[in-house]
């Protein structure tokens, strides 16, 4: 039987939940999410977790912060004048913010009158996902 080895071409169909169980995201109803195994296209804990298994294998990954969408830093967590976003941005929004030529992805968390809560961490950061992956199929790349 071959297995999934990194630098393969996996295609994978997966439910990613909360530690309580509730549903984040799913690719049940849309086409299979296809990546390098062991690459960076995808968070680690779902790359890596993936070598070893075979096509048409079931397996649950439990994904901790620092595999999936990284820590939550505090300081990462700022305000800014509303008059310098968006006119129509809306909490939970998702912008890009250029800071020091560096561009970020940054999450409108609060919007009040004058000044708006911006957050550059990733929703899910800080937060141990568990992961039920199927493998639809896989490519091995010439080695």
């Amino acid at each position: 039987m071959r297995i999934i080895q990194q630098g393969d071409r996996v295609r994978v169909h997966y439910t990613t939940k909360s530690l309580e169980g509730s549903v984040i995201e799913t690719s049940q109803r849309r086409e299979p999410l296809e990546f390098t195994a062991g690459g960076d296209g995808v968070i680690a804990g779902l790359s890596e977790g993936v070598i070893g298994m075979a096509a048409g294998e079931s397996r649950e990954l439990t994904v901790p912060a620092e595999q999936a969408f990284g820590r939550h830093y505090p300081d990462l967590i700022q305000t800014a004048p509303v008059s310098l976003l968006p006119e129509d941005l809306q909490a939970g929004d998702q912008l890009t913010a250029t800071v020091d030529g560096i561009a970020l992805d940054v999450w409108a968390q609060r919007i009040g009158e004058d000044e708006a809560v911006i957050d550059a961490n990733h929703p899910l950061s800080g937060e141990t996902l568990v992961i039920d992956v199927e493998v639809v199929g896989f490519e091995t790349v010439s080695r």
